[in-house]
C-alpha cells in the first residue's frame, strides 16, 4: 500500500522544523522530511538552516519571529524559573529593560 504525500504534508513538516525551539525536535522534523521528500530535505539543507530555522538563528530574535509570546518568554526564562519570586521579577525587569534599550540604540542609529 503506497502512501500519498502531498505538498501540504511537506509544508507542514518544514513549518514545524522552522518553528521548533530545540535541536532535538528540529532533528526529528528533518528526519521526517528526509523520509517523505528527499528533494525538499536536500533543498532546505543546502539553503542553510540558520537562514530559516528558529533553533539555528544566529541573532537574537526576541518576539519578532514568534507567534506565541508565551513560548518566547518561557524560552528566555528557562534557567531563571528556579529563582525566588522577587529575584525572578527583577530578572524579568532587567531582561525587558535590556531588550528595550538595545532596540532603542538600533532605532537611534538608523536616524543618524
Amino acid at each position: 500500500m503506497a502512501i500519498s504525500i502531498t505538498r501540504k504534508d511537506v509544508a507542514a513538516i518544514m513549518d514545524k522544523a522552522a518553528s521548533v525551539y530545540t535541536e532535538f525536535k528540529y532533528n526529528q522534523c528533518m528526519a521526517d522530511l528526509r523520509n517523505v521528500h528527499k528533494n525538499a530535505f536536500d533543498y532546505v539543507e543546502a539553503t542553510g538552516p540558520h537562514k530559516w530555522s528558529r533553533v539555528h538563528c544566529r541573532q537574537r530574535r526576541y518576539m519578532v519571529m514568534t507567534i506565541n509570546v508565551t513560548e518566547c518568554i518561557n524560552s528566555c526564562l528557562k534557567f531563571a524559573r528556579q529563582l525566588p519570586m522577587l529575584t525572578l521579577a527583577e530578572f524579568i525587569r532587567n531582561m525587558l529593560q535590556r531588550w528595550f534599550h538595545d532596540r532603542h540604540l538600533v532605532a537611534q542609529s538608523m536616524h543618524h
